[in-house]
């Protein structure tokens, strides 16, 4: 390897770029990735918005440029968080004629031994002298999904953030450089950290900062591809193929079976000729039909492009003698999935000749395990709504009371009814009150709970300090949950989004969050931009109920989820005092339907009463209860539960029952106003919750 590392240097630093404003001042550095296209990190060029500054190249020439897309979550001052501090920047001069760095498609950690590029400002003798630098950094550890700590062997000078960060044993750019050294950071001293290079796949609907030079709808995909044409033309001599071959972490040796650079740059070629996937779930599916479901893809993972299911065979690689065959089947397996694509059989066929070629060499094992592929199973249809969705008549405003009782309810239809949490993936919210802070707050922690993964690791989370208000959690939370959302949905389901919360904080209104599109875009006609408990499932979990399945409540969930048809059990019963017993002795096919919130001392303790019973699955009237007693308003929320639960054909069927009422709330259809307080426990003693690891707070 060390025989590489000058010509490594030599196409690193030619595709690294230094970043000022028109006047001169350096603001930092950049890597050069596409034609016309450079990747920085997002607090180098946030204070020029849309206005023009100069990137200047290797040889010196240097261009006008303008930031073309941000993450949404970069604040106007302050530090920027490391999932958002990713910029890509339009070069404005056309053909511009400049290297690229190779990205690589993995996205597992970088390997022990990167080294850092970019651009700095010198001082003493030669002050103001722009200057290029380099420097070898020991990965001292992730910070994060999003972000990776360098060791203190070599100080970071100031202007070098932005940069690109090379992984010396893959040859490819794996990060950004996004700090320099500090005295401390906490507990922690460290050399530095980097971006992660990954954070590119969330360009999918980022914030457009120049809409005159966009790359489409998917500027990701986009990017990718005129990234990987441009080696396939480029790299043809003493490229970054060529350097890579040598290097320890591209696999075996180069021989006819085993998969060299040279492959995967033909491969990525043709896959740039491609359509992106159709269904964000898509590439994890082929891959696991790659390795027979013998290995574990989590949903978490974001693979929005063709390759970077490729880059996510090299660690399971080894399951198979010849290492070629994973990447020939996985690559029939795409030509199989494009053919059927309006315009793309041309394409696929020309994948699908190359498949047969590479097969070739490598003789009768290979050509029968990659012609038997075939396509994984897959959904056909969505959920369709076939309710009313009448706008005419009363409108109900928020905080308001309708003055007459809400209008009788019309029965709710859903085309599908095998939609439900634990049919796919879900997203978890868990949400634990801050008991230190000063006022009402809230840390968090998300999760993934998936049938066919057993690790449900917390994915992301803010357990420090005070909390977070419940008023900022929607803000907050917004970038990360719609990051889970956009790797797990597919045209054929959302994942629902199943939250875990103390029974007193019951009522937060998780349902009427806004999702990360409405931060920029409110067009509220667009399914993309409604509140999240319209467009998916949103039910509540007790939060007392992890780490194990008390036996009342497995076997009242048993006996619930088997009962058909359901029968309300209001509860407190009007007139009557509130009793254990009711809920106690209640029937397999009764569900609990409270008409106050839990923020009422009584309705508080019906819920407490209805969980001590075992319950996993009861209604309750999130919204205000009449101060003076239950009135006409109670009866008819109690009535309209109940016809929802006779029409239901089992409890599993409720979660989405309830977001189609949360559906025609939205398209103001009068008949399902009564549903607005609406909300559901829907607590599977099946898929028990695992207990939180450590002490969250501490004062």
């Amino acid at each position: 390897m060390p025989d590489q590392i000058p010509r490594l240097d030599r196409l690193a630093r030619a595709a690294t770029a230094a970043i000022s404003a028109q006047e001169g001042a350096h603001w930092g550095s950049a890597g050069l990735i596409a034609p016309g296209w450079a990747l920085t990190a997002a607090h180098v060029v946030r204070a020029a918005g849309a206005a023009p500054y100069t990137v200047t190249l290797w040889n010196g020439r240097s261009i006008s440029a303008r930031t073309g897309y941000l993450l949404s979550g970069v604040p106007d001052s302050g530090p920027v968080p490391a999932e958002s501090d990713i910029a890509l920047v339009r070069l404005l001069e056309d053909d511009t004629d400049h290297a690229c760095v190779w990205l690589s498609d993995r996205g597992d950690p970088p390997s022990h031994e990167v080294r850092a590029y970019g651009w700095y400002v010198a001082g003493g003798k030669r002050g103001g002298e722009l200057l290029d630098w380099n420097g070898v950094c020991v990965v001292a550890g992730n910070d994060g999904p999003y972000s990776f700590r360098l060791g203190p062997q070599t100080e970071i000078p100031k202007g070098a953030s932005g940069g690109p960060v090379i992984d010396l044993s893959q040859g490819a750019l794996v990060g950004l450089t996004k700090a320099s050294r500090r005295t401390s950071e906490g507990d922690i001293k460290d050399g530095g950290r980097a971006v992660r290079s990954t954070l590119l796949r969330e360009f999918v609907s980022p914030v457009v900062v120049d809409p005159d030079h966009a790359l489409g709808p998917d500027p990701y995909y986009a990017l990718v591809c005129a990234h990987d044409r441009w080696h396939a033309e480029s790299d043809l001599r003493d490229g970054w193929t060529d350097v890579q071959g040598e290097l320890p972490g591209n696999g075996l040796p180069d021989s006819t079976t085993s998969w060299s650079p040279g492959d995967r740059l033909e491969l990525f070629e043709l896959l740039a000729a491609l359509p992106a996937p159709d269904d964000p779930t898509l590439v994890r599916s082929l891959l696991r039909v790659v390795f027979h479901n013998r290995a574990k893809f989590p949903a978490t993972s974001a693979l929005r492009h063709w390759r970077d299911g490729h880059g996510e065979i090299h660690q399971y690689r080894m399951q198979f003698t010849i290492e070629a065959l994973p990447y020939l089947r996985y690559a029939k397996l795409v030509a199989l999935a494009v053919a059927s694509t309006p315009g793309a059989a041309s394409t696929a066929a020309d994948l699908d000749r190359w498949v047969g070629r590479r097969m070739r060499r490598l003789g009768l094992e290979a050509d029968v395990s990659v012609g038997e592929v075939t396509l994984p199973g897959r959904v056909d249809g969505d959920i369709t709504v076939q309710g009313g969705t009448n706008a005419t008549g009363i409108l109900v405003h928020p905080g308001g009371h309708a003055q007459n009782p809400p209008l009788a309810a019309e029965p709710v239809q859903v085309g599908i009814l095998d939609a439900r949490p634990g049919d796919g993936p879900s997203v978890l919210l868990e949400l634990e009150p801050a008991l230190w802070s000063p006022s009402a707050a809230f840390h968090w922690r998300l999760r993934v709970l998936d049938p066919e993964q057993d690790d449900d690791a917390v994915v992301d989370a803010d357990e420090n300090g005070d909390g977070v208000p419940p008023d900022d959690l929607p803000l907050r939370l917004q970038r990360p949950l719609a990051r889970l959302f956009l790797q797990l949905d597919t045209p054929e389901r959302h994942a629902p989004l199943e939250v875990v919360l103390p029974p007193e904080h019951f009522d937060l209104a998780v349902q009427h969050w806004l999702p990360q599109a409405a931060v920029t875009d409110l067009d509220l006609s667009d399914p993309a931009c409604w509140p999240l408990g319209v467009r998916r499932q949103v039910v509540v979990r007790d939060a007392s109920r992890r780490g194990g399945v008390d036996p009342l409540w497995e076997m009242r969930w048993k006996d619930t989820a088997a009962a058909a048809p359901l029968r309300a059990l209001p509860t407190p019963q009007p007139g009557r005092l509130l009793r254990r017993a009711g809920l106690a002795g209640a029937g397999p096919d009764q569900v609990p339907v409270v008409c106050r919130p839990a923020a009422d001392a009584t309705g508080r303790e019906v819920l407490r009463l209805a969980l001590e019973s075992g319950h996993g699955v009861f209604l309750w009237n999130a919204g205000s209860h009449p101060p003076d007693g239950c009135d006409e308003r109670c009866r008819s929320f109690s009535s309209n539960a109940a016809r929802l639960l006779a029409d239901a054909g089992s409890a599993a069927e409720l979660p989405e029952r309830l977001r189609v009422l949360r559906e025609r709330i939205h398209r103001r259809d009068p008949h399902a106003y009564w549903a607005k307080p609406l909300a559901l426990m829907y607590d599977d003693a099946d898929r028990p919750l695992a207990e939180p690891a450590g002490v969250l707070d501490a004062p």
